[in-house]
This record gives C-alpha cells, structure tokens and sequence, in this order.
C-alpha cells in the first residue's frame, strides 16, 4: 500500500508540476493555448471539451519542451510550390519588395542577373543547406546569388549533401570559394579524411537562414522543383517561411550539420531575433541518431497519439517505422479520422520501386484500419514531395521527414512545429486542395490481390527494409543491445588485457 500511494503521490506531483510551469513559467504559451481553445474558433464545442483540451495541448506542450527549443511570438507562412517558393527566398535575401519583373517578363527564367541584383540590399548572412544542388537554371540563379553575396563580404556557406551534390558543377564551386564562402559537401566517400561515416549516412535537411528569415521544408534546389518559372514541374512540394525567435534554433540546426560534417567549418550563435506580435509557438526539432538526438520523431509520434478529431498527413515515401505505423493504426480507436495524401508517381526510373513498396505496405494498412476513419489517397499528377502534418486543426509540422526508415533512423533531418489555428487550417487547405486531384485508393483495389503484383511489392518492400537495416551502416549503435556488446567489449579489452598478457607469459606464449 504504501508502495501504491507514492506512486500515485508522485504522478500527482508530475501533473501539478506540468500545469505549474504552463501556469506560472510560461504565461505566452498559455495564451497561446487559450487563444486557440475558443468559441469563435471552435462553435460546435461545448465549454467543457474546450477545457478539456487546453488541458490536454497545455500537458503537451510542457512534455514537447525537452525534445526542442521553443519560442513564441514567430511568424510562419506556407510556401507551396517551387516557383513561389524560390521568388520568396531570394526576395526575402535582398529584402527587396518588389514583385520582381523587368519589361513584363518574369526574371526567373529570362533574366537570371535580376536575382543577382537583388542580393546586394542583404546585410549580414547567408547560410544555405540543402540535400540536393543540381546544375539546373535555377540552380544557376542561385549560385550566382550566393557568388555575388559572397563577394560583398557576406558570410555565405553552402552546405549539400556529398550524394546530393553529384550534378553540381565543379566551377562553381571554385568561383564560390574564391569569392569567399564556405561550400561544405556532407559525408563524402573521398577522400577519406572527410567521410564522417557510412555512405547510408545522409543530410537530408534543407535549411536557408538569411539574417533574421529562415526558410524550412522539403523543398531542394533542383528544376523538379521548380514550375513554369524555375522548372520542370515534376514534383509538389512546400516550404516554410520563418521569422522570430524561432530562426536562432533553425541556425542552431544548420550549425549542428557543419558540426557532423566534420567541423572542418564552424559558425557561432546568431543573435535571437525581436519578438513580432501576433506570434505563434514554435518549436524546432530534429533528428540526428549518431547524437542520440530523435526529437523529431518523439514529437511527430506523440501529436498522433493525442489526436481526438483528426490527423492529416501528407508525405512522399510511406513505408513507416513500426512506432509510427502504430501511432497512425491508434487514431481511428480513438473515434479520430486520419487522412492520409501519398504520392502515386514516382521519382525512380527505370522501375517504381518506391511505389511498389508504398502498395505492399498500404495492402496490410487499409484491411487493418476502417474505411469510414482512414481514407488513403494517391496523388499521380506530379510526384508527391510535400512533408507535412496537422492535428487535430491546431498543432501542425512541415520539414524534411520522410515516413520511412531513412528519415526515421539514418540521415539528418529537421522539423518545424507550430501551434497556431491560422497556420493548420492553412496546412488543412493545402492538404484537402491536393486531395481533390487525386485517387482514393481502398483495400479492394485490384493491385492488392493480384498475385504477381503483390509479389513484385513484396520485393520492393523487402528491399526497401533490408537496406534500411542497421547491417547496412552500423548507425543505431545506441540500442540496449548494442550498449550492451560495447559494455563488454570494452571491460575485455581494457580490464582484462593485462591478466591474458600475464597469463601467456607464464606460458610462455608471444
């Protein structure tokens, strides 16, 4: 008994300290929480489900506090497409307003020194982090906007990944370099003094700070991007726009990515932008196995796990990790709805492997989960890029993250968090606009009974897990097991190596 009442001593004192802080310490975020919770923003609920769930997102919030730094009074707007996307970055460098046309046409395309132009208002930085940099018109637009920074005495540094970065052009990484800024390639195979570790183990964030502006999401510098401006049009992606606090812990990310990739090149603190009023929370997450850093995936898994109305998930490659397919299959017990937007085209050629194990996957999902609380719709205009997610109409994520093992357990990734009802119901409205241009898929579908095609997904998605194993890259090295066998192999090698040296020695062994 006595044993019984401590324990329940102490998870009352967990609960009064968790109410304690969003009471006391931090007064914003309780405004935050009570400005969502209302009436006007939710008329069909009663006063109580309204307490109930300020109760519920305040608990949160507090428990979310220890996977990320957190901020209030930021302003985040959604970017969707390239084309919009790219104007806004390069705006928002110069910190020029205007529309940006020369003689009515577009500058994107025909005038590519325009953006240049442009760049000689920014003041202070520049700092750009992509997956992928490719040797596109628009890639162009950029290299020579960061060349032209540069040689103004910006501090610019451009980070890409080493795979990512296998169509960049070598002359512009030279003229970048003698105009003075840092070009960073991620875990390169050679030379071997740069490889930071296995070839699996991939940046795949894309971040731009840029004084006091960030930009965030899933959107790299490549033509599939871009639309009838800056590309080809094959891929739907978007961004985020940050402004605030919050862009000091996204620099925070960026400098944590220098730091994997070898520290070779360092970058101090940037100071914490003003306050902007109205602002909303945010909270900048990531992930980072080789640090033991996966707060992006603690976060993301338990948003679902508190949704009580709905999860609207938009993402490119789904083949998740078994916690998060069992944070998604426990929405629809709860009476939540869960929509979920995948892509039906696909990015590999000559064969659909992605989609192939999307489908393997999905055939098990759609017969455990019911038609009337889980809708799945593929997106076949364009290849789905965009990483998104809103709960509940008020807690919403965009970032790099993928549902897949790669994103889940290998590559570097970032998330942005934001709690604000103006921002989901953007992300909703993205979401639902793209629904209505795609196909409902249901576990009746012919591709999830036809032997030979079931058996064609079944070996996509066995290769797909297998590659993702940690026999590939030796990366979650952090399980108890794995502590375990470096535990002992240590004690054999440091505390018993004298007793086997002594001991062969008396037998006469060298």
């Amino acid at each position: 008994m006595e044993l019984i009442w401590s324990v329940g001593r102490r998870a009352q004192e967990n609960a009064t300290k968790a109410f304690k802080w969003v009471f006391d310490s931090e007064p914003k975020v309780l405004h935050c929480v009570d400005e969502t919770f209302t009436h006007q923003n939710f008329p069909a609920a009663s006063e109580q489900t309204l307490q109930l769930r300020r109760q519920t997102w305040a608990s949160l919030l507090y428990r979310f506090q220890k996977y990320g730094h957190f901020s209030t009074g930021n302003r985040v707007q959604a970017l969707e497409g390239g084309d919009a996307c790219f104007k806004e970055m390069l705006e928002v460098i110069s910190l020029s307003q205007t529309p940006g046309e020369i003689g009515g046409e577009k500058w994107g395309r025909a005038h590519p020194k325009q953006a240049v132009l442009k760049l000689w208002l920014s003041r202070t930085r520049v700092w750009c982090e992509s997956y992928i940099f490719d040797n596109s018109r628009v890639a162009e637009i950029f290299f020579m906007a960061l060349r032209e920074a540069a040689t103004r005495g910006l501090d610019v540094v451009l980070l890409v990944d080493y795979i990512g970065a296998f169509a960049l052009r070598q002359d512009w990484v030279q003229e970048l370099r003698r105009a003075g800024a840092e070009v960073v390639f991620f875990n390169p195979v050679l030379p071997a003094s740069l490889c930071v570790g296995p070839i699996s183990f991939r940046d795949h964030r894309k971040i731009m700070i840029c004084d006091d502006v960030g930009f965030c999401g899933g959107m790299n510098i490549q033509e599939e991007v871009g639309e009838e401006t800056f590309g080809t049009s094959r891929f739907y992606d978007v961004h985020a726009k940050l402004e605030g606090p919050c862009v000091a812990d996204l620099a925070e990310v960026f400098r944590d990515s220098l730091k994997e990739a070898g520290g070779h090149v360092h970058r101090n603190p940037i100071q914490v932008p003003e306050l902007l009023e109205p602002g909303v929370y945010v909270q900048i997450l990531q992930s980072n196995v080789r640090q033991r850093r996966r707060t992006l995936q603690k976060v993301m898994q338990k948003s679902i796990d508190a949704a009580s109305e709905s999860v609207l998930l938009t993402t490119a490659y789904f083949f998740p990790p078994t916690f998060l397919k069992a944070a998604l299959l426990r929405v629809p017990t709860r009476g939540a709805h869960l929509s979920l937007l995948l892509s039906g085209s696909s990015d590999f050629f000559p064969l659909p492997g992605d989609l192939l194990a999307q489908s393997h996957f999905l055939r098990s999902f759609l017969r455990d989960t019911p038609e009337d609380k889980v809708s799945v719709h593929l997106y076949e205009q364009r290849h789905m890029h965009a990483k998104h997610m809103c709960v509940d109409g008020v807690f919403s994520t965009i970032g790099s993250f993928n549902f897949d093992l790669y994103s889940a357990r290998r590559n570097l990734e970032v998330g942005v968090a934001v709690f604000d009802r103006s921002f989901a119901l953007r992300m909703q409205e993205l979401h639902l606009k793209r629904l209505k241009e795609s196909r409902r898929t249901l576990y009746s579908d012919w591709i999830y009974h036809q032997p030979l095609v079931r058996a064609a997904c079944a070996v996509a998605f066995g290769l797909v897990r297998l590659s993702g194993r940690n026999v590939f890259d030796g990366l979650d090295c952090f399980q108890r097991k794995w502590l375990l066998r470096k535990a002992t192999l240590t004690f054999l090698l440091e505390e018993q190596s004298a007793q086997f040296i002594a001991t062969s020695m008396m037998w006469g062994l060298e």
